[in-house]
């Protein structure tokens, strides 16, 4: 997988589960707020799998930032991804 499409379900991840636990505040009763918030986490712990799986350097495997825009240079190697 590309680090760019990976960059872009993490994103999609992140804005998914932060979506699931809003929706937290429809829900009345206590116990089925614990179970959408639990989801909501799950799916953001998934996001984070995806992160550091697959947003890494094609050549040197470093990890790459989590925050901002793809680079386009590589912090570890310096070759241009």
């Amino acid at each position: 997988m590309d680090h760019r499409k990976a960059r872009k379900i993490y994103w999609l991840f992140l804005l998914a589960g932060s979506i699931v636990i809003v929706l937290t505040a429809f829900a009345t009763d206590e116990i089925l707020q614990k179970i959408i918030i639990g989801a909501g986490v799950g799916v953001w712990i998934i996001g984070f799998i995806v992160a550091f799986c697959f947003i890494r350097c094609p050549y040197c495997r470093g990890a790459l930032n989590l925050r901002g825009l793809s680079p386009d240079y590589c912090l570890h190697c310096g070759k241009k991804i």
